[in-house]
C-alpha cells in the first residue's frame, strides 16, 4: 500500500494510505506534500492531534468520527482538518473520510498528544509529512486558472501558507486593556466561522440558488471584515478579503473564489490559533467556576 511519512523530532512514522476510500482526497493531500504543519489540540473532541489541510475535497465514503480507533489518519471536510486519533474521543457529531492509519505502535503519538495539549498556544509545534515514492503517482494536477484576479487570489493563499503574515504579530504585541486577547480570540473566531459559512455555501443548497450566491457571500465578508478588519486591525487580510468581492460578481468564476477563499481564510484562522494557551485559559475557567461553587 502506498504511504505517508509523519516526521516528528528526527523519526518517522510511516501512515499506510487507504486510496480506495478517498481517491480524491488522497490525489489533492499527496500534490501538495511536502509540506511543513503546525499541530493543533483538540478543543472539544478528545484525543487527537490535527493539522489544517491545504486541501478542499468532498467527504468520501463518509464514517462517523466516534467509530474510528486510535491511529486513524482522517480528513474533516467540514473543519477542513487533517488529523491523527491518540485515543478515546469526546461526543462531538461529525461525517469524516478515512485516508489511512498510522503502523506499528503509537505511543509515541499519545506522548506526543499530550504534548501538544499542555504547550499548544506557547510556541508553534511543528512536523513534516512527505510522500513515500509509492505514494507520488497518486497525485492530482492542481486546476488552472485564467482570470487575473483568480490568479492573485490564489498567489495570495499560497503565501499565507507559507508564513503567517507580519500583520499577526502586530495584533500579538499589543498593548491596552484586554489586550492582545481580545482582538486575537475575536479575530480568530470571525475567520473561522467565515471559514466554515463559505464551505457549507461551497456546494450549493441551503435554500440560496446559484444566482445569488455570490452576493450572499460578498455580504458575509462585509460582515466579517467589520471586526477582522474594523476591530482586530488585520488590515492585509480585509483588504484581499474586499477584493474577492469583486470577483464574486461573475458567476462562472464563484466556485473557485469559494475554493480559494476558504483555504485563505482556513488557514488565517489556525496561524492565529496557534497563539492561543487553550489549556492554560481551560485550566483557569476551572479554578474560576470552582471559586463561585459552579463546579
Amino acid at each position: 500500500m502506498p504511504s505517508l511519512f509523519f516526521n516528528l523530532n528526527g523519526a518517522s512514522h510511516e501512515v499506510e494510505l487507504y486510496p480506495d476510500l478517498a481517491p480524491k482526497t488522497i490525489g489533492k493531500l499527496v500534490a501538495s506534500l511536502p509540506a511543513k504543519l503546525d499541530i493543533h489540540c483538540a478543543k472539544i473532541a478528545g484525543q487527537h492531534i490535527f493539522w489544517h489541510a491545504p486541501i478542499v475535497a468532498d467527504i468520501e465514503k463518509a464514517q462517523d468520527i466516534l467509530t474510528l480507533p486510535p491511529g486513524t489518519f482522517l480528513y474533516w471536510p467540514e473543519r477542513q482538518f487533517l488529523e491523527l486519533i491518540y485515543g478515546e474521543l469526546q461526543a462531538e457529531k461529525a461525517q469524516v473520510c478515512v485516508l489511512g492509519r498510522l503502523k506499528g505502535d503509537i505511543g509515541w503519538l499519545k506522548e506526543f498528544g499530550r504534548h501538544v495539549v499542555e504547550n499548544h498556544g506557547q510556541g508553534l509545534i511543528l512536523a513534516e509529512l512527505t510522500a513515500a515514492p509509492d505514494a507520488l503517482p497518486l497525485a492530482a494536477k492542481e486546476k488552472p486558472l485564467s482570470s487575473p484576479g483568480l490568479v492573485a487570489l490564489r498567489e495570495a493563499r499560497k503565501a499565507i501558507w507559507q508564513e503567517a503574515p507580519e500583520e499577526m504579530f502586530t495584533l500579538l504585541k499589543r498593548e491596552g486593556m484586554m489586550l492582545p486577547y481580545g482582538p486575537l480570540a475575536m479575530a480568530e473566531g470571525e475567520l473561522r466561522k467565515l471559514h466554515e459559512l463559505l464551505w457549507r455555501l461551497r456546494g450549493g443548497g441551503h435554500g440560496i440558488d446559484a444566482g445569488n450566491r455570490g452576493e450572499v457571500i460578498a455580504f458575509l465578508i462585509e460582515a466579517f471584515n467589520a471586526r477582522i478588519d474594523g476591530f482586530c486591525g488585520l488590515h492585509e487580510i480585509g483588504a484581499r478579503l474586499e477584493s474577492a468581492k469583486s470577483l464574486l460578481a461573475q458567476p462562472e468564476t464563484v466556485d473557485d473564489v469559494v475554493e480559494e477563499l476558504i483555504l485563505y481564510t482556513g488557514r488565517a484562522a489556525a496561524w492565529l490559533d496557534a497563539y492561543i494557551p487553550w489549556n492554560a485559559l481551560n485550566v483557569a475557567t476551572l479554578v474560576s467556576l470552582q471559586r463561585q461553587g459552579v463546579r
